[in-house]
């Protein structure tokens, strides 16, 4: 299990929001039921919830660790051909429609990159996978549309991504991810300045950073 991009990702993202002795405890408290694949998906979930209310410090990671059990459960689980078709997985959909963060539409890109060897670039990222240039796709382009709009983000430095941070609708749920998706990518394509994710970002920026690096690179 250490070897998967989910707990690895999972690692990455305590690490860098926990501190002290605590880490690879709650890294193994997670890892034992987000990955048991003995446990219907829905009973993750509520274990997950529990978690949660055990260790409030955590709280804002909920969303991401909820991405986290959901991208392994599709990229790293077998299920029958017409499993999606299922009951099942109908259940799963409508109990969790508003579950999870924006960031599990990056996770299934990097999962649908690896499996098709292409290298993540924003641009592909947004046409490609979102597809925001489609019509049928306009609440994506909605949610996006900072990225979009502003060609030259990558080039941006921290100072500059905070400034069209403070541009991205607050309803669309990408304001808070913002700056590390920007610098997820700035990574990703090889022009990242890394001393300004020791000094600028928040641990909570950090972690949910480490985390997409983690699962990319594993």
């Amino acid at each position: 299990m250490e070897n998967t991009a989910t707990y690895n990702s999972l690692e990455a993202l305590i690490h860098h929001h926990a501190s002290g002795d605590s880490t690879s405890e709650l890294v193994g408290q997670l890892a034992s039921f987000l990955f048991d694949e003995s446990l219907p998906f829905l009973e993750r979930s509520e274990k997950l919830d529990a978690w949660v209310l055990a260790h409030p410090n955590q709280e804002v990671l909920a969303d991401v660790l909820f991405d986290i059990l959901m991208v392994h459960y599709l990229s790293e689980e077998m299920h029958e051909p017409d499993y999606f078709d299922s009951q099942e997985w109908n259940d799963i959909e409508n109990k969790t429609l508003d579950r999870g963060s924006e960031m599990l539409n990056l996770f299934l890109y990097l999962s649908e990159a690896k499996e098709t060897e292409i290298a993540p670039h924003l641009d592909d990222f947004l046409t490609e996978f979102l597809l925001v240039g489609e019509d049928e796709f306009q609440d994506e382009y909605r949610i996006y549309e900072s990225l979009i709009v502003n060609e030259d983000i990558l080039d941006a430095d921290l100072a500059g991504i905070r400034d069209v941070q403070k541009t991205v609708k607050t309803d669309t749920g990408l304001q808070e991810y913002f700056v590390p998706l920007v610098f997820f990518f700035q990574y990703s394509e090889g022009i990242a300045d890394k001393g300004e994710w020791e000094t600028g970002l928040t641990p909570f920026e950090s972690a949910v950073l480490h985390a997409m690096i983690a699962f990319k690179e594993n």
